[in-house]
């Protein structure tokens, strides 16, 4: 050790000298063992290559490297594919802004924000003079931090996680297929047809050339054999229809697509409905939206989940030509192997969509510059953002609305923005019409450049169901959102600007009901962002909950609605330095809302599952309390298991294991424990009875402790929990039996009181009997009394000794 050597191996069988090394270094040379590393081979009763090789991993993460050809001769090394996606990350530290909050000193920071320097100078031990000059920056920072850590708590991004498909799907029945005709002998569209045919399903084409409601029902009905509910499922292709539509604001697909889903409603068609687009979601990156119009199915799509929930199946984005593997996962989603709604299939994988907490203040923050254009400008929201920018930074604000100078309030907000330092513009000019918006452009001062857009034109209007809606009414209420969008991105397609932002909602994110077209606009505009930064440009779409202030889409009545709910106002001044973070971030898209999810998740769950939460593990947390708390998990669980076949059952079961099983193992998502055995995922004694009980509070059971050991995987704990909740297959022997140990239990808890005067003894004993009679049915059909009453005597005297061997 004194000549520099810091690492000590022992060749042999069994430690003899590591030990004696190890006391020698300490008591006689302790300036030299700081880096020190002593191991040995092997162990006695441990001589395995196992044991061999755990010394050597020890030399190796002590800063030795092995020569690794020897190490592998003989054993035919080869090379492990890594996963096609990548390595899932979880974080389990505090984050430093929590860390900090968690140790500050309440007091001493209350003083701070009162500005109280009598206060503040007490609790240090210091005179008021020595704080005096630093007390209004130390306020206005804590402020400041406060700011930013209630945006951070606002700020959420939708992503993409890749999820397992499970086997080989197999689908089964009658499945519609809606086409549009142009394409009906396209080579993607036949595809399709086929992998349906090919996993098991009878597909039945029906082509769509018309976006007439009436005519889509009547096709239907046409090609439909027997009652609706003949159908295992309906599949639709009519948004890949990207032929404009109308004024230009959708497509003729999107437009089918309205009247398919309007029909389909009609006919009290039961299946799932499943819309399938390509093109319209970018998983990883902008360049993967290459529609311009099959975003607004998206949008669609995800208030159809909310406003039908029993009969909506989900959306699905394909590649533009998918190959075999993408349509054999396609099926698998169909056949719901994964419990997804809202998925994207890809060449490495199928991903579904999730709403991720994500903080922005980290990213610095958009300032505005030169001049700043913002339509619905006279608008409470585009007033306001006319305000913070002026504030700023802006030296010229422009604000676009369709009366201009002659909207109510218009002369007192352009006082107010020239108050500010701003030069002000006031237009009247109606967004829509693509030569009004150039003129305005064209008139923008040359010594103060456009660098700038807010686009924060178009209001949602009250809820009504898609059914009640005329195709002309669905595009009314989007045409300001999409065609002033449409136009700034082409007028100014070639213009460098520090910002161009759009406000979408929170009904494209998570959905609004009865908002169907209001979503589907304001999907677009989450399109339109990326494919804006395909091409390197500046874009930037910001879904928002809701703002207070009488400001947005909502008035004060509402707003109270929305807060019961769990959908909470935000204040004005911090949405938009969410803003302004969310811009300088460098997204595409982002999410600004104050949820208070514990009011929130339950409503929204309550028809079915929303798979966009599972990456929220706080608001999982609170679904699962819910179900425990309110004592009616037993009574949804088989309100929704009802309606299903076994196998769905079952499948549904099994994904209710592996999530409280993920839970009791600490994983954020079910998908890290699979369908593989309790043992092998880290249970043992103490996790296993923690699993039970998290099951039994679900469930309402009393599951035994045991039953991870007796049931080793989640899918065989899933069957048993299905047979103690009543939902066996009575052809199931198995569940027969089980379904009997569950009312001897039953029984065995009564008084015998109860048991007497309810004649459950006698109700009983006419059951063996019964059995008994099934038992002894002869090969040709006749029971044990039909026999005995034909019988001579020396039939019963036979009979008696072959049932009872009485000689």
């Amino acid at each position: 050790a004194q000549q520099g050597h810091h690492t000590y191996l022992e060749i042999s069988p069994h430690p003899v000298l590591t030990t004696a090394i190890q006391d020698t270094l300490e008591t006689e040379t302790h300036t030299h063992n700081t880096h020190t590393t002593v191991t040995g081979t092997l162990r006695r009763n441990d001589d395995t290559p196992t044991r061999f090789l755990t010394n050597l991993a020890h030399l190796t993460t002590h800063g030795h490297t092995p020569h690794w050809p020897t190490l592998y001769t003989g054993t035919h090394p080869h090379h492990t594919p890594l996963p096609t996606y990548p390595f899932q990350h979880h974080h389990y530290w505090l984050e430093p802004s929590e860390a900090l909050g968690a140790v500050a000193d309440g007091a001493f920071w209350d003083a701070v924000e009162r500005g109280d320097l009598s206060s503040l100078a007490d609790s240090l031990g210091v005179e008021e003079k020595t704080l005096e000059p630093i007390l209004p920056g130390l306020s206005s920072w804590r402020r400041g931090n406060q700011d930013k850590s209630t945006v951070d708590t606002w700020s959420y991004r939708i992503t993409w996680e890749p999820v397992a498909t499970g086997d080989k799907a197999a689908l089964a029945g009658a499945w519609l297929v809606a086409v549009p005709a142009e394409q009906a002998n396209d080579a993607a569209v036949t595809d399709v047809v086929g992998a349906l045919a090919g996993h098991g399903a009878d597909p039945v084409v029906v082509e769509v050339d018309t976006v007439e409601q009436a005519e889509v029902t009547a096709r239907l009905r046409e090609r439909m054999s027997g009652s609706a509910d003949a159908y295992a499922g309906l599949v639709s292709l009519l948004a890949w229809d990207d032929r404009p539509y109308g004024t230009g604001t959708m497509s003729r697909g999107v437009a089918a697509t309205v009247a398919l889903m309007q029909a389909v409603e009609e006919i009290g068609f039961a299946a799932p409905l499943w819309c399938l687009t390509r093109g319209a979601v970018a998983v990883r990156e902008p360049s993967e939206v290459t529609s311009e119009f099959q975003p607004l199915a998206w949008g669609m799509g995800v208030v159809q989940g909310l406003d039908q929930p029993t009969t909506w199946g989900g959306i699905v984005d394909l590649p533009e030509t998918p190959d075999g593997a993408a349509l054999a996962r396609l099926c698998s989603v169909l056949a719901g192997a994964d419990a997804e709604d809202q998925v994207a299939v890809r060449g490495s994988a199928v991903f579904a969509r999730r709403m991720r907490r994500e903080p922005v203040t980290s990213a610095p923050a958009w300032r505005p510059r030169g001049t700043v254009l913002i339509t619905g400008g006279t608008g409470g929201l585009g007033s306001y953002v006319g305000r913070w920018a002026a504030t700023h930074g802006a030296a010229h604000v422009v604000l676009l609305s369709r009366r201009g100078g002659q909207a109510p309030g218009a002369a007192e907000l352009e006082a107010e923005l020239t108050a500010l330092g701003a030069g002000v513009t006031i237009a009247a000019c109606d967004v829509t019409d693509r030569d009004q918006l150039a003129t305005v452009l064209a008139e923008i001062p040359r010594d103060a450049p456009l660098s700038a857009v807010v686009h924060a034109a178009g209001l949602a209007l009250p809820e009504k169901p898609l059914s009640k809606m005329t195709l002309a009414e669905f595009a009314d209420i989007g045409r300001a959102k999409i065609a002033g969008a449409r136009h700034l991105d082409d007028l100014l397609r070639d213009r460098e600007l520090d910002a161009f932002v759009m406000f979408s909602s929170g009904a494209a994110a998570w959905g609004s009901g009865g908002q169907t077209a209001y979503a589907a606009a304001n999907a677009y505009l989450d399109g339109l962002a990326q494919r804006r930064r395909a091409r390197g440009l500046a874009a930037t779409s910001v879904a928002w909950g809701a703002w207070g202030g009488g400001l947005g889409v909502i008035d004060e009545a509402m707003g109270a609605q929305w807060r019961r709910t769990g959908l909470m106002t935000m204040d004005p001044r911090l949405a938009a330095l969410a803003m302004a973070h969310t811009v300088g971030s460098g997204a595409a898209h982002g999410v600004v809302a104050d949820i208070d999810w514990a009011r929130f998740a339950p409503g929204f769950t309550m028809a079915r599952q929303r798979p966009l939460l599972r990456a929220l593990p706080d608001v999982m947390d609170i679904l699962a309390e819910d179900t425990r708390a309110d004592g009616s998990g037993q009574a949804e669980l088989v309100a929704r298991l009802a309606g299903l076949g076994p196998e769905e059952q079952d499948r549904l079961l099994t994904e209710l294991v592996q999530a409280e099983a993920a839970a009791v193992l600490g994983h954020a998502s079910a998908d890290a424990t699979g369908d593989r055995a309790f043992s092998e995922i880290g249970f043992d004694s103490l996790t296993a009875v923690e699993l039970r009980n998290r099951l039994n509070a679900v469930t309402g059971l009393r599951l035994p402790a045991t039953m991870v050991f007796d049931h080793p995987r989640p899918s065989a704990l899933a069957r048993r929990i299905r047979t103690e909740l009543g939902q066996a297959d009575t052809s199931s022997v198995d569940s027969v039996l089980a379904e009997l140990e569950r009312l001897e239990a039953s029984l065995a808890a009564l008084p015998k009181e109860t048991v007497e005067r309810a004649r459950i003894t006698a109700r009983l004993q006419r059951m063996t009997t019964k059995i008994a009679e099934i038992e002894a049915v002869g090969a040709d059909g006749e029971t044990v009394t039909e026999r005995l009453d034909t019988a001579s005597a020396d039939d019963v005297f036979a009979f008696i000794d072959q049932e009872f061997g009485v000689d």
